[in-house]
């Protein structure tokens, strides 16, 4: 399942309906409190990642800061971080981030990656780093606030919002293509 983006395509009304229901529901079970400073038109305008389940909000988190830090993943060459990079990313996933061509990749003079020195920091520094994008492509406001209590691992990424909506953009294709290669297989 390729997650939905800000620069998704018309919705369905149905799925709109679904899509709402879930973020409000998600908001409602991690921020109670600040969920009564939204109205239906800022639930509308969720993101469509924001939907997904714990597990595949967790998984893309971690996809979406992989390719920020996609040319320092690049490089990697020790096993153990290797290994929890295929945890934490799917192993197509990785796969496919690593046969980027350099051209496709954000130069790390744009956007700071943090350091991963170890395998124990791969999984969260990589979903910290996604989840600061993520935050980055929202538009400052009432529902960038409740998402950042909601996920609660990062700030908003000091980079323009077309550019963090990019990358999850490339994040989503990057894991759409695995999702279709994994379908043949």
């Amino acid at each position: 399942m390729m997650p939905a983006t800000h620069a998704e395509p018309l919705v369905h009304a149905g799925n709109r309906r679904q899509q709402r229901a879930a973020v409000a529901q998600r908001l409602r079970q991690c921020a109670a409190d600040a969920v009564g400073s939204l109205d239906w038109d800022a639930l509308d305008a969720a993101p469509g990642w924001l939907a997904l389940s714990d597990a595949e909000l967790r998984r893309f988190e971690a996809q979406v800061g992989a390719t920020l830090c996609a040319s320092v993943v690049k490089l990697w060459i020790d096993g153990p971080r290797l290994a929890a990079a295929r945890a934490a990313l799917g192993a197509g996933f990785l796969q496919a981030l690593r046969g980027m061509p350099s051209t496709q990749m954000l130069p790390s003079n744009v956007a700071p990656c943090p350091p991963i020195d170890s395998a124990e920091q791969v999984a969260p520094l990589l979903r910290s780093a996604g989840v600061s994008v993520l935050l980055a492509s929202m538009q400052p406001g009432p529902l960038r606030s409740v998402v950042s209590t909601v996920l609660a691992i990062g700030a908003p990424a000091a980079m323009a919002a077309p550019l963090a909506q990019s990358l999850i953009v490339r994040a989503a294709a990057l894991a759409a293509q695995h999702t279709v290669a994994g379908s043949r297989a």
